[in-house]
């Protein structure tokens, strides 16, 4: 993707407010390329530190928050959220995907590669408007599916911390893994989407969220299925259910995508975009969303994201995956034509 396509997606995609810093944004923090976590902390014991709800997973306690650069969109570090007192614990389970906090607090002295908030105060900036939520939500797997296996096929959500923070899902559940230092080259190759084995332990602690540890006895601990950058550049004609990502405080409008089955009960959004043609984006836009309208009655949440099981998209595209931490492979398209929805 070029400089110039990557100003054109950011110009259609993300709102102009994230320009706009503040003291509670902490814009301080950010500093060569880098987020200081001590000058962040600094923040969040004086005025405060606004953050973004990435996550909310009450069964599993677990509640994930995103400080984000109002300078460069792209720079952005997680950090889980505690609460200092069971009248904040409470709130912390009412929160939703995107909404925006002001969270005051320090650090938790957790020894984790993810900084853990244990918040003294949090009050809500704004809510999402669109996003699903946790309570309405019943998840597939459960944590205890976790704690009676020792091995699961899934995909990477997250890597961090030169490979020391790694976070896999399995089927619809979130699951981190503390990855010790003879793994953290390996896992630190790893990309967002890659479908993975992984043969694991369980950590003695914390018992919420249940984290696990790859099994130090298992000679394939880790082992790649599929490396979505393998496909990066190649033209795929790809098949899957419609699902739709809502609009938030980081993308302004819906975003139409593809599910595409994997094989081993995995399913992987691919999002369909043009990257140089802002007219022809504006079209696929609304050929999904007119789609979509026609069968509001089969639109079911499924986590962070509305399927619709009436409508099968197929998209012959262009493969992207630049990014290891990108949210979602792409498919560029040329032509709406590329584009064929089937429907009831």
């Amino acid at each position: 993707m070029s400089i110039q396509a990557l100003g054109i997606l950011i110009a259609v995609l993300i709102p102009t407010f994230y320009a706009q810093a503040d003291s509670t944004r902490c814009p301080e923090a950010s500093r060569d390329n880098t987020i200081s976590y001590e000058v962040l902390e600094t923040c969040l014991l004086n005025n405060g530190v606004q953050l973004e709800v990435h996550g909310v997973v009450p069964m599993s306690s677990m509640f994930v928050v995103t400080y984000r650069n109002p300078n460069n969109f792209f720079q952005s570090v997680h950090l889980s959220l505690l609460g200092s007192s069971p009248e904040m614990r409470t709130f912390i389970k009412t929160l939703k995907r995107h909404d925006v906090i002001l969270v005051k607090g320090g650090y938790q002295n957790i020894p984790a590669p993810q900084k853990h908030i244990r918040a003294s105060d949090i009050s809500l900036v704004s809510r999402s408007s669109g996003a699903p939520h946790s309570d309405e939500y019943t998840y597939e797997a459960l944590p205890a599916e976790i704690l009676g296996m020792k091995s699961f096929i899934g995909k990477v959500h997250a890597v961090y911390g030169d490979g020391r923070i790694l976070v896999v899902e399995h089927k619809d559940l979130v699951v981190p893994v503390y990855v010790e230092a003879q793994w953290s080259a390996e896992a630190n190759l790893l990309s967002r989407g890659d479908k993975i084995e992984i043969n694991y332990v369980i950590q003695e602690g914390p018992s919420r969220p249940v984290h696990v540890n790859f099994d130090p006895a298992h000679p394939d601990a880790l082992k790649v299925l599929h490396a979505v950058t393998a496909d990066h550049g190649k033209p795929k004609t790809m098949t899957g259910k419609m699902i739709m990502f809502p609009k938030s405080p980081i993308v302004m409008f819906p975003v139409f995508a593809i599910d595409v089955d994997m094989g081993d009960g995995v399913l992987l959004p691919h999002t369909v975009l043009s990257f140089t043609d802002v007219e022809l984006f504006k079209k696929v836009r609304a050929k999904f969303q007119e789609a979509w309208d026609r069968h509001p009655e089969t639109v079911r949440n499924y986590r962070n994201k509305f399927i619709n099981d009436a409508l099968t998209v197929t998209v012959s595209g262009t493969y992207n995956m630049i990014d290891p931490l990108q949210a979602n492979p792409q498919l560029v398209i040329t032509s709406l034509d590329d584009i064929k929805i089937a429907t009831p």
